[in-house]
Parts: C-alpha cells; sequence; structure tokens
C-alpha cells in the first residue's frame, strides 16, 4: 500500500509540474565587458506549495561560456540583452541605440564594416542571396515603404535577378522599382543587364542590339556630346583638291528621281533604324561644305561673265 501511495504521488508531482508554467533557467552561450568572481547563481526552485522565486540578479561569465538567466514572462524571449563589448569583441549588439557588425562604435542605426584587405577584391559588406526556383525571378531585394499597411502602401526596391527561370526567360538583371499608392504592380523604372551591359530607363524595347541605353519618352538635357569613331565619319576631305563633288546637273537628276539628297537616309530608313547624331551631322556638315563648293563656282562663272559683260559693252 505504501509503494502504491508513493507512485501515486510521484504520478501527480509529475502532472502538477507538466501543467505549471514554463518557468526556470535559461542556459545559453553569452559574452559581456564585465567580469565577475563569484560563481553563477544557483538555480531557481518552482514548488506547487510555493511561489517562483527567481534569482534577484542573472550573474554571466566574462568570457564566451554559459550562463544562467531568471524566467521572462515573454516565452518568446531568450536574450534580453546581448553585450558583445570585450577585449577582442567586433560586433556590438545592445538593447538600445545603434548596432555594429566588425565596429564597436557604430554611427548609424546599423553599420557594417570590415577591412578592405587585398586590393584586388572586393570588400562584400552584405550578400543577399535565394535558392534558385523555376518559375520565379531569383531576385534578391531590399525594399523600403512608407510603413503603411492599408491601401495607400507604397515602396522602392533595390534587387538583381541573379539567375535565369523558365517562365520569363530574362536575362541577369540589376533594377530599381517602384510601387506607388494604390497601384496592384511594381513598375521598373531602371536595369542593367548582363546582356552587353544594356541600360534601360522606363519600359522601352530592349530587344535591338547595337546599343546600350534605351530611354523611354525621350531626354531633356542641357548638353550632349557625341564622338565619332574615325575621320571618315568627320568630312573635312571635301576642301581637298582631289576631292570630286558631283556635278551640279547630275545633283538635279538624282533629287528628281530619289526625292532626296545622296548619302542622307530617307524617311523609311530613319523610322525603321531611327537616325545616327554623329554620323548624320557629319553628312549635314558634308552637304553644306558640298553646297560652298557649288557656290564657289558660281561665283566665279558669275564673275567670269560680268567681265565678259564689261568687255562687251566697250
Amino acid at each position: 500500500m505504501k509503494k502504491l501511495t508513493f507512485i501515486v504521488a510521484i504520478l501527480i508531482a509529475a502532472n502538477v509540474n507538466a501543467q505549471a508554467p514554463q518557468q526556470g533557467t535559461v542556459t545559453g552561450t553569452f559574452t559581456i565587458s564585465q567580469p565577475v568572481t563569484k560563481a553563477p547563481a544557483a538555480k531557481s526552485k518552482w514548488t506547487p506549495k510555493k511561489k517562483w522565486t527567481p534569482a534577484k540578479k542573472p550573474v554571466y561569465y566574462s568570457a564566451a561560456g554559459t550562463y544562467k538567466a531568471p524566467y521572462s514572462a515573454n516565452r518568446n524571449i531568450v536574450y534580453s540583452y546581448i553585450d558583445t563589448v570585450t577585449k577582442d569583441a567586433e560586433n556590438f549588439f545592445p538593447l538600445k541605440g545603434n548596432v555594429g557588425i566588425g565596429t564597436n562604435t557604430p554611427m548609424s542605426a546599423l553599420e557594417l564594416r570590415r577591412n578592405a584587405g587585398d586590393g584586388d577584391k572586393k570588400n562584400f559588406l552584405l550578400s543577399l542571396s535565394n535558392i534558385w526556383s523555376p518559375n520565379g525571378l531569383n531576385e534578391p531585394t531590399i525594399m523600403f515603404n512608407n510603413g503603411d499597411n492599408t491601401a495607400n502602401f507604397s515602396y522602392w526596391t533595390l534587387g538583381a535577378r541573379v539567375s535565369g527561370d523558365n517562365a520569363h526567360k530574362d536575362p541577369q538583371t540589376f533594377k530599381i522599382g517602384y510601387k506607388a499608392p494604390n497601384e496592384p504592380n511594381e513598375k521598373e523604372f531602371f536595369s542593367i543587364d548582363s546582356y552587353q551591359g544594356r541600360v534601360k530607363i522606363g519600359s522601352c524595347n530592349t530587344n535591338v542590339d547595337g546599343y546600350k541605353l534605351y530611354v523611354e519618352e525621350g531626354i531633356l538635357t542641357e548638353k550632349v556630346k557625341v564622338a565619332v569613331k574615325d575621320s571618315e565619319d568627320w568630312f573635312d576631305n571635301v576642301f581637298e583638291p582631289d576631292y570630286k563633288i558631283m556635278p551640279i546637273k547630275d545633283l538635279e537628276t538624282y533629287i528628281n528621281k530619289n526625292k532626296h539628297l545622296p548619302e542622307i537616309p530617307t524617311t523609311s530608313d530613319v523610322l525603321t533604324n531611327g537616325v545616327d547624331l554623329g554620323k548624320m551631322n557629319g553628312l549635314l556638315l558634308k552637304k553644306v561644305e558640298e553646297l560652298t563648293l557649288y557656290m564657289i563656282d558660281l561665283k566665279k562663272e558669275l564673275d567670269a561673265t560680268k567681265k565678259e559683260i564689261e568687255a562687251l559693252k566697250k
């Protein structure tokens, strides 16, 4: 009978402990700047007859090791404070204030710092990656949002499509996007793709090879400087003595037949292929120079005619 009573008592105690709050000590790895000389506080005890009595003050080791902390009412909180300001600490994680990774004196909410090291290697401070998906964008992204959880929610994104996919067939692309309030989808405003490093601003067709910049709607700027690859695109040779200019009668025949000047693209050509500003300006310069030669020849003929008329008058 005594054995039976003892077994029942054990079962009752176990059931009470199972239903009691998960109170007790928490053990983990910790680092702190203030060394201690006394041993860690004893574990707090809980019995059905007494209230829970945690240690008044948790005791920590001065170097990385185990520690014991009192029970917290919020069971999701394991660490209420992480202090890494020890002699050799590289990181700083206070309960309040700035957080530093690689620095104990962060100057902003989060600061990451690392020595530059070898000049031939990049100084990677932050790495974003994701697991490849055949139907996803495979695009690690940083979001900057207004914190509004209503229809007014808006955000900017800074991300990179780091690998292709089987659905979109898009090249790897670094991009900046924006989702406006009350708009269902994000719009891509700027991108640089891995195919020849093409830059796109806005939404426009980039399936045209031979170009590096694609801009929607147009460009407004105070100055544009266009470089030419060689002297053949700039026609100063028109004024060389051996340059053969088209006779004016032949020029008239060509214009009547083709309805445009020689070497100048037609309207259909421009609509199909656009205009190369550098080459077009060179061609226009050539036509102006040829026109100047025509005017010089006409002036010579006019002067000769005047002399003949003056001679006849005498």
